[in-house]
């Protein structure tokens, strides 16, 4: 069914297709498309602040089963205003995605909406998104007023009954989950066994063992929440993130066609993208490589007595949800002294913060196009000289300068053709700047030479996207930091947030002899494990418990390859002597 997509989309919008489209520019019908959906498992629905949230995405079809669609997946938190208290990007591989957020000091006591979708689930008219309620007590802030509600959840406190071990939910038939002890001691070593016993492999499993907390959680809130539908059809991001925008004339704002369009991310191994405008002037980039920088620029790339003729508008990625009906999350009394206790070791906790992090990986990053291409000039390895023209003369011999002012040109001279017969000597080379291209050459010959680090030159033709260019001239400068004046109408610098990066979580160890034997541990999330494989059947893992006694839940849940639900629960006690 996904090359049949594939297809469709080739047919439908030739090479040139868009993130978003009014629904009666596709050919096809849009009941051709398959469905494609997102749901969520997360470690706990009640946080304190200063606690982590911890989720795992999954992208399934109509079935249940992985999705091979969307590679990039939005998650977010919301109140119930639809305002965003975080906004996450992640990259999907083999339809899944994790990632965390640690619950900060000034967000309020309240209940909030965890969202998540893809850019293509957004078309669905039933399931367009998931949600989860979040419940969040901030211990740090004490909230006078009590803020006018139609709807009330309450908190109290509840005992938890030890027979919930021998009362456990634990579906046998499909998944079994042992450990060597149904009751540890402090920092004592918890070993598991996880069984597939009927063969339903899935590498969709997520795994958490957390302290069940001595609270219940009362009433209902109204689901009231339904996806502000706005007419467009949204095309999955197939390959990578999909960047879209349109460019408008500046005098009527009539959509401007067949006008080419760059995209910069910036960075030592920067992005560099080039597109061109359909009949309605929209664009789209698809970004498969990684980045770890925020700061971008798109520019059009026509010549500079032109540029300013238009405007480019970028398409937000943001999906209003809409407003909920307001809600009061009421604490009784009777929870004050466990808020009290577990809100000063949060506080003990978070102070060892360095000693106890998780490993942050960064975003895998790709070579610029051009690789090792051409030859580099590194400035200072020569004479400098004061300005740019005087270096090219003097020192960049494979490419020069020609005119001045506003008829100044780059050229590049090939070796290959020494005698300048080619009919790509005509062509004008492709200027880059810090990964940005130079559309008014003064940008790149008025610039303080003696900020220049290298630069590199192609000096032989080159095609990049649907371009031809006589050669490359790559410039380099020390801090990396070149901007075109944002002044300039055509264009647009963006806050392009990169996917979350990935985590190698922290596990303590008490095996060994170590400084953390002197170190307070009231950790409650004893392990978390997003990404469960059972290729042979079972799965074995260790964790060590805390200084904070009470009953644990060991959570197993996902989704099998045949696209069912497993949801598996197992407990065990810890106290201070066994």
């Amino acid at each position: 069914m996904t090359k049949k997509l594939l297809f469709i989309l080739f047919i439908s919008f030739g090479f040139v297709a868009k993130a978003q489209i009014p629904p009666q520019d596709i050919s096809a019908p849009i009941s051709v498309f398959p469905n494609e959906k997102v749901s969520l498992s997360i470690n706990s629905s009640f946080l304190l602040a200063g606690e982590l949230l911890q989720y795992k995405t999954y992208n399934l079809d109509a079935a249940n089963k992985g999705s091979k669609l969307s590679k990039i997946v939005y998650v977010s938190l919301r109140n119930e205003n639809d305002s965003v208290v975080f906004s996450h990007k992640l990259k999907v591989e083999n339809s899944i995605a994790n990632a965390d957020f640690f619950i900060p000091s000034t967000l309020k006591t309240g209940i909030y909406r965890l969202i998540g979708y893809t850019n293509f689930s957004r078309n669905n008219k039933q399931d367009s998104f998931f949600q989860k309620n979040i419940y969040i007590v901030n211990t740090f802030v004490k909230t006078n007023e009590v803020p006018k509600a139609t709807e009330t959840v309450e908190v109290n406190f509840k005992t938890i009954k030890p027979s919930i071990i021998s009362e456990k939910k634990n579906n046998e038939d499909q998944i079994k989950i042992t450990s060597n002890k149904t009751n540890y001691g402090f920092r004592e070593k918890v070993m598991l066994n996880i069984e597939d016993t009927f063969g339903k492999v899935s590498d969709n499993f997520t795994l958490s063992v957390r302290k069940m907390d001595p609270i219940e959680i009362s009433g209902t809130i109204s689901d009231n929440a339904s996806a502000i539908s706005n007419g467009l059809f949204y095309i999955p991001e197939l390959r990578g993130e999909l960047i879209s925008g349109v460019v408008l004339s500046n005098g009527d704002g009539v959509s401007a066609a067949n006008k080419t369009v760059s995209l910069t991310i910036s960075g030592k191994n920067f992005i560099f993208k080039i597109a061109k405008t359909n009949a309605n002037g929209r664009f789209f980039f698809s970004v498969t490589e990684g980045y770890n920088t925020e700061k971008s620029i798109i520019q059009l790339n026509e010549p500079s007595e032109e540029t300013s003729r238009y405007a480019i508008i970028m398409d937000s990625k943001y999906f209003p949800i809409g407003k909920t009906i307001s809600s009061n999350l009421k604490l009784n009394s009777n929870i004050k002294d466990w808020l009290q206790e577990r809100g000063l070791q949060l506080q003990v906790e978070n102070a060892y913060f360095d000693v106890k992090k998780d490993s942050i990986l960064n975003n895998k990053v790709n070579p610029t196009f051009y690789n090792n291409l051409g030859t580099v000039f590194l400035l200072d390895d020569y004479t400098r000289f004061p300005t740019v023209k005087e270096t090219f003369v003097e020192v960049v011999t494979l490419a020069a300068v020609r005119g001045s002012g506003t008829n100044s040109k780059f050229i590049v001279n090939n070796e290959y053709d020494p005698n300048k017969i080619a009919k790509f000597n005509d062509i004008p080379p492709l200027v880059l700047m810090d990964g940005i291209q130079i559309i008014n050459n003064e940008d790149l010959i008025n610039y303080n030479a003696r900020e220049i680090e290298s630069i590199r030159v192609v000096a032989q033709p080159y095609r990049y996207g649907s371009k031809i260019y006589s050669g490359i001239i790559a410039v380099e400068t020390k801090k990396g930091n070149f901007t075109p004046a944002a002044s300039n109408s055509y264009v647009e610098t963006i806050n392009l947030r990169s996917t979350v990066k990935q985590k190698d979580y922290y596990n303590t160890n008490y095996s060994e002899k170590s400084s953390l034997s002197r170190i307070p541990d009231y950790r409650v999330q004893l392990f978390w494990q997003p990404n469960i494989l059972l290729s042979s059947k079972s799965f074995k893992t260790s964790f060590f418990t805390s200084d904070v006694r009470g009953t644990y839940k060991i959570h197993l849940e996902g989704f099998t390859d045949q696209g069912s639900f497993i949801s598996v629960e197992e407990y065990f006690n810890v106290s201070e002597k066994q």
